[in-house]
């Protein structure tokens, strides 16, 4: 299935954003002209100064959201009690624009929203009101230019604080070539359908990860959509800062899960579903639980495999963590794809050598994906 622009336009979009061959991709300082003339558009949205340039289909009309207001790099807020306001972001196709607010640790009732134009209305992708003193979402767009708009709202108590926006070059695809090891969060989905992940159930200040495990995620979410498969659910990558998910609570959830390296997916049952749930029935090990042998039901090894596979084509991911029973089930049916033409036989050695796939307790309700911290070599 076809998406996104035509290459030769995007990569001309993405060429421009890095500056040539002053450096591989970067962050906000070098979003230069990347959504230059997006951000002159939303600022002549809100302004009420005429438009320059026709406006895409992507780009929402001025005061689509009653009261928007232009987003900068950096906006001080302050909403009153029980308020809201919108900062408006237009983007180019291959920008992450990633929204972050910072607030005092004291205040609680503070809700950051996310929405998207979908060429009629803005409709929401997603929202976080979790954690003290932070709030982060992220949004993408291959297919054009778009609108987004990140609102933050305030509780019953009056609320300060700074929303930064940092845009971002991006591309989707299974390999990456240049500014691997960047953390970027992985952006909120525009049609869990369509992308093939869902993170509504999501901590968002643990889906940070590598620009290379961002892009393999939406890699395979993607094939999973075009085989016409449910959303999978990515849980924890790292936190926002690199670290492990849970050391800003004081509890951390995992012992690796660091700089961006890995995640948690959840697996594909007979039912075409792929909720966090065990396919098997557990017993008590040294360090968690593992199935029973012989006890493995409701388990899709073959759509398993595939998705799996999505990740390996990447030729990034050094191990994979699955229970024992669940790995015994998807190695046949790997030989089975790659038998049908659906798997690449060169993947076959990676789901028996015991490095790329390997047993790990607690791993009998989803697959724990790691990718290289290595350097990547150039791409073609």
């Amino acid at each position: 299935m076809a998406r996104g622009w035509p290459i030769g336009l995007l990569l001309g979009v993405l060429l421009g954003a890095c500056g040539g061959d002053d450096g591989p991709a970067g962050g906000a300082d070098d979003a230069g002209t990347v959504g230059a003339d997006a951000a002159a558009r939303a600022e002549a949205a809100v302004d009420g100064a005429p438009d320059a340039t026709p406006r895409p289909p992507g780009i929402a009309p001025r005061g689509a959201v009653a009261g928007e207001v232009a987003g900068e790099a950096t906006n001080p807020v302050q909403v009153g009690q029980n308020g809201e306001t919108s900062y408006r972001v237009d983007v180019e196709p291959g920008e992450h624009v990633a929204f972050r607010l910072d607030f005092d640790t004291s205040l609680l009732w503070v809700t950051l929203v996310v929405a998207r134009w979908d060429g009629t209305a803005p409709v929401t992708i997603g929202a976080d009101d979790a954690g003290r003193g932070l709030r982060v979402l992220a949004g993408f767009d291959a297919d054009g230019p778009r609108t987004f708009w990140a609102t933050v709202q305030a509780g019953p108590v009056a609320f300060a604080g700074t929303l930064t926006v940092t845009r971002t070059p991006f591309a989707d695809g299974a390999q990456c070539s240049a500014d691997c090891d960047r953390l970027l969060q992985l952006p909120l989905p525009n049609d869990p359908a369509r992308d093939g992940y869902d993170v509504s159930a999501a901590i968002m200040r643990y889906q940070f990860g590598r620009r290379d495990l961002v892009m393999f995620l939406r890699h395979a979410g993607q094939s999973m959509s075009d085989l016409g498969k449910a959303p999978f659910h990515p849980e924890d990558l790292s936190q926002w800062d690199g670290q492990p998910p849970g050391t800003d609570d004081g509890v951390v959830r995992h012992l690796s899960h660091q700089r961006g390296k890995d995640v948690d997916v959840s697996l594909y049952g007979l039912d075409g579903d792929a909720p966090w749930r065990s396919y098997c029935q557990t017993r008590v090990v040294t360090d968690g639980y593992e199935c029973v042998p012989a006890t493995v039901q409701g388990f899709d090894a073959d759509i398993n495999a595939l998705l799996i596979a999505a990740f390996f084509e990447s030729g990034r991911v050094t191990m994979c963590f699955l229970d024992q029973e669940l790995i015994a089930a998807v190695q046949p049916a790997a030989a089975r794809a790659a038998a049908a033409g659906t798997l690449d036989p060169a993947l076959l050695p990676l789901y028996s050598d015991g490095s790329h796939l390997q047993h790990w307790p607690n791993h009998h309700d989803h697959v724990h994906v790691r990718v290289s911290e290595e350097a990547t070599p150039a791409g073609p």
